[in-house]
């Protein structure tokens, strides 16, 4: 069968080019294939829709998946996965052995959760089992929120001791679960191989005084942590470290590192959120430049003109380094979205790029973090009662900035940086009047 369009994914970035294609007048057919059921699904509210901060409508930001898909005339093969894209041969392969071929793809198939290569990690995480049974998760589906949801209401209606919770991972991610599972009433054991906190995005001089605000709220952290196994057992998950060259000082106060000799750890659940990886495996080696993503121009297109790629699992442009990097956000998803399907729709506009942004609690603290933290030249670091910024430098332009406590700024900062990396603005040193004291 050939079909004129095919979209590959059923995230932000798919619905947005649909909804761009119809908006610009594209009347041909177009079939979206994916490997789940549900609605458009956004990642990010996983933790707001466990605690019940948020009804379940506000985790399908389009509606119901299936009515937004007839209202824009998208024939849906929903539980179809893609196992197979020969870009060059324009044809995909559905599970089933269904093949098409097609004039023009867009692949928006999104991110996996990274899974480190822990000794018995993968088959805990396969592990069959409902509610009661289950005891490792990660934290990117619908599904995945719906499950661990259920296994920590059965935590939490379990009479004794208050069950212990580690997660694996001090990301952004991780953050949000091990603060919901704290605000749960539960003991939590925070994870990271690296020396600090939100090693990605937060500088040390940032991370330590969240890192002490933590361990004051009563979080459990493990920093600099090399987890070797996960063993599950009949009550739980036994966790059992090594030696991790490099490790924080074990004595050090901010938390505990690895010693050299093995360690082990009893709790009741593990929440793996280190991090994401690029869902590439469909792709026919070698036909299209990738790199941790699928490489694309401002129009969303690879190095096949035939083939466009947008959200996780596309390399766009960093505004600020100028690299192609992905950055892993639903507004760069939908951002994406929207120019590949203008640019599929033969409309002009494109993307040119983002900026890296991300916000949260860490604990009571509110953490920002705008623009590109880890490359600069010089840095500066200004504190205002409890608030603290740390601004990095490449040159004389500003670079990245980490706010905490403070984060009122955080939309000033991002717009700044932008005006000043697209070059709407010339005079950088108006633009930081309020930033670079």
């Amino acid at each position: 069968m050939r079909v004129p369009l095919a979209i590959v994914g059923n995230g932000g970035a798919a619905a947005e080019a649909v909804v761009a294609l119809r908006a610009h007048a594209y009347a041909g057919d177009i079939h979206l294939f994916a490997d789940n059921q549900d609605a458009p699904y956004n990642p990010m509210l996983g933790t707001y829709l466990i605690s019940g901060a948020i009804p379940l409508e506000r985790a399908f930001p389009f509606g119901d998946g299936h009515r937004f898909y007839e209202d824009h005339g998208v024939t849906t093969h929903l539980g179809q996965a893609v196992t197979a894209l020969d870009a060059a041969e324009q044809r995909l392969t559905t599970g089933d052995g269904s093949a098409y071929s097609y004039d023009y793809c867009l692949v928006a198939t999104g991110a996996r959760p990274a899974v480190p290569p822990v000794l018995g990690l993968r088959e805990a995480l396969a592990a069959p089992g409902g509610a009661q049974e289950r005891r490792v998760f990660t934290l990117r589906s619908f599904s995945d929120a719906a499950g661990l949801k259920e296994t920590l209401a059965c935590l939490r209606s379990r009479p004794g001791e208050p069950a212990r919770v580690a997660v694996v991972g001090a990301s952004f991610v991780g953050i949000k679960v091990a603060s919901l599972v704290h605000d749960l009433g539960m003991r939590v054991c925070l994870i990271e191989r690296e020396p600090h906190i939100l090693p990605l995005s937060a500088h040390p001089d940032c991370a330590r005084p969240m890192e002490d605000h933590l361990l004051e709220q009563g979080y459990e952290l493990r920093l600099g942590a090399a987890l070797a196994g996960v063993e599950m057992g009949p009550f739980g998950v036994r966790l059992d470290f090594g030696a991790l060259p490099g490790a924080a000082d074990p004595s050090g106060a901010k938390g505990t590192a690895c010693e050299e000799s093995t360690t082990q750890e009893d709790v009741d659940l593990v929440v793996v959120c280190a991090g994401i990886r690029t869902s590439l495996d469909l792709l026919a080696a070698g036909q299209v430049d990738t790199a941790e993503g699928i490489l694309v121009d401002e129009r969303m297109r690879s190095s096949i003109p035939t083939l466009y790629a947008a959200g996780d699992v596309a390399q766009g442009k960093n505004l600020l380094s100028g690299r192609h990097e992905i950055i892993g956000s639903w507004a760069s998803a939908r951002y994406q979205g929207r120019a590949a399907g203008r640019s599929l729709a033969g409309a002009p506009a494109g993307y040119p790029g983002g900026v890296p942004h991300n916000i949260t609690h860490v604990g009571r603290l509110l953490f920002a973090s705008v623009g590109c933290i880890k490359d600069y030249d010089r840095m500066t670091i200004c504190r205002d009662g409890n608030s603290l910024q740390v601004r990095v430098w490449q040159g004389e332009r500003l670079a990245g900035v980490n706010l905490l406590d403070c984060c009122l700024n955080a939309g000033t900062m991002k717009q700044a940086l932008l005006r000043a990396a697209t070059g709407a603005v010339t005079n950088t040193g108006a633009t930081w009047i309020s930033f670079n004291g």
